[in-house]
């Protein structure tokens, strides 16, 4: 392993360890129509693994927070697991995304699109499982907050579960924006600032300049 490959190893673990702090960290607040839902800040370190340091290094992140949180996260395997297969499909998507030749930004937005899609498909075949087959008490704890953020009453099975699904599949699609937005004002930060010799080495960086050199000159 060359110089290079330890240091994005490195850094990656890192990011992933403060992805992990900031799980356990009181930082994350319950998604109102489901509370055991809650967003958390701790995916933006694995989408800035992956802007800064690269694809790879973005699902060597999402790996190592993973490993930790099956250590100190609760619910643990379930909800490690189920946290770590939410934060790859998404990040399965970014990559299909940047996999498009075109501008970063734009490759970001269509990764950013894949990554939802992705993500809402996965989570909602594991959530069918989870609430079906594993802990089916939680079906009838998010059927009764619903019907109680809607003003409604959900007595039927069948609606409970579809109702579970899509604000559960709208609670995935939320974290998404809510965690990359952040990882990529963070890079556009780094790439405005002065602290130009290190910045020219992150990844989505080089693919900005990149195609900056290569979009026609206009007169």
């Amino acid at each position: 392993m060359n110089a290079r490959a330890i240091k994005i190893v490195a850094s990656a673990s890192c990011l992933a360890s403060l992805a992990a702090l900031l799980a356990v960290l009181p930082l994350s607040f319950p998604y109102p129509v489901i509370p055991y839902l809650r967003f958390d800040l701790a995916e933006i370190p694995v989408f800035l693994a992956f802007l800064l340091l690269g694809p790879w290094a973005g699902m060597l992140s999402s790996l190592v927070y993973w490993l930790i949180l099956l250590l100190v996260g609760s619910f643990s395997p379930l909800g490690p697991t189920m946290k770590f297969v939410a934060v790859l499909s998404t990040l399965a998507g970014l990559w299909a995304g940047f996999r498009i030749r075109g501008l970063p930004r734009t490759s970001l937005m269509i990764g950013g699109v894949l990554g939802c899609l992705i993500r809402v498909a996965v989570m909602s075949a594991l959530n069918y499982i989870v609430l079906v087959y594993i802990f089916p008490g939680f079906l009838e704890f998010a059927a009764a907050s619903i019907s109680t953020f809607l003003g409604l009453e959900i007595s039927d099975a069948l609606a409970a579960m579809m109702m579970t699904m899509i604000f559960t599949a709208a609670f995935n699609m939320l974290h998404v924006p809510l965690s990359i937005v952040p990882a990529y004002l963070v890079v556009e930060s780094l790439m405005r600032s002065g602290w130009r010799i290190e910045a020219s080495e992150f990844w989505y960086v080089r693919l900005a300049r990149a195609a900056s050199k290569q979009s026609p000159q206009r007169s």
